[in-house]
């Protein structure tokens, strides 16, 4: 009888550990605090969805994601106070590990995080390592962090370009006047150079620069000869004549109407202005990158500090038939191969 009852009990025990662990309440949740450098849109709503497929693609079910927008054109002269902030958030969240997007938001806080000791991955930085005034050097001691640099094709673009229109000789920069965006800008002109001054028979005529609004519509509208092209860089950060940033819904309806000429795009909002092509560096992929990252160097019990800066491994290729119908451009069927047929430009986000 007594046998009988401790089996009974034994069985009991066991069937509940059992049900225990098949709950998946043993599994302690894996958190990411991610710090971006402007105001929500559409490049931290990407990123937060690139965030969470990378833990679902590690297998952690059971995850925490927490995010601050450090608002760098309009808080950086109060960057100690937001600092007080991002600090106390991340002291309350306790995270297994901090992503950090693009140039401004590494360069005021990733000397000051790094100081928590919490594994950080810095995304979507623009400048050369050796520009980067928080570097410090593969195996030192005191840093936590490594980075993804985001690199945008230069020599593919200009071929599709010239493929789709072979009367193209020259394109002009458009971008907004911001750190990052002058960044790239110069890349773009250095790769120029680097070429003699013109790749696959187009060059590089001007650039223009410039956080307002007017001079946007003015030189889109300048822009009429069969000849040119726009390689439209930055399409956001741009400001009407009462402060406010001008929505991607309205620049793309201004813009489809008034320019007549093929462009190239490097964002995954310039498909949304309607541009012809784009071969955009995706702040989802960016994301899902530097979590996996940080996931595979926990598990294998790697330092950061011993990982080297790395560039993006994916771009993605957007070509807008719609645009390109608008403009009377024949997009060949062999393109199909490698790139997205975009047939509906939705305008409902900000950035």
């Amino acid at each position: 009888m007594d046998l009988k009852r401790l089996f009974s009990q034994s069985l009991l025990i066991i069937l509940f550990l059992i049900n225990f662990n098949v709950s998946g309440n043993t599994q302690k949740p894996f958190k990411v605090y991610v710090l971006f450098s402007y105001l929500p849109g559409l490049w931290s709503e990407e990123a937060l969805k690139g965030v969470k497929q990378a833990l679902l693609y590690n297998e952690f079910t059971s995850h925490d994601i927490r995010s601050y927008d450090y608002d760098y054109v309009r808080k950086r002269k109060n960057k100690d106070q937001e600092y007080s902030k991002i600090k106390k958030d991340i002291s309350d969240f306790n995270p297994d590990l901090i992503i950090v997007f693009d140039d401004e938001a590494a360069e005021d806080f990733i000397p000051r995080l790094n100081s928590f000791k919490i594994p950080i991955i810095a995304t979507g930085i623009n400048k050369e390592v050796k520009d980067l005034n928080w570097y410090l050097p593969e195996g030192n001691r005191n840093r936590y962090f490594t980075g993804i640099l985001e690199r945008y094709p230069f020599e593919e673009p200009l071929k599709l370009l010239k493929k789709l229109n072979a009367n193209i000789t020259k394109i002009s920069i458009l971008t907004t006047d911001n750190v990052s965006s002058n960044i790239i800008t110069e890349q773009f002109k250095n790769k120029f150079l680097s070429y003699g001054g013109e790749y696959s028979g187009i060059k590089l005529a001007d650039v223009m620069a410039s956080r307002k609004w007017e001079k946007w519509k003015e030189y889109i509208k300048g822009k009429r000869s069969k000849d040119e092209a726009f390689w439209i860089l930055v399409p956001w950060d741009v400001y009407d004549e009462s402060g406010e940033e001008v929505k991607i819904n309205i620049m793309g309806q201004f813009y489809q109407k008034e320019s007549f000429i093929p462009e190239l795009g490097i964002v995954n909002a310039s498909n949304l202005l309607g541009m012809l092509a784009c071969f955009s560096v995706n702040s989802e992929d960016l994301a899902f990158e530097a979590v996996s990252i940080g996931i595979e160097s926990q598990r294998k019990k790697k330092m950061l500090r011993d990982i080297p800066f790395q560039k993006v491994q994916s771009a993605r290729v957007i070509i807008n038939k719609k645009r390109a119908d608008q403009l009377k451009i024949v997009i060949p069927l062999s393109f199909l191969d490698f790139a997205k047929i975009e047939k509906k430009i939705p305008l409902e986000h900000k950035r």
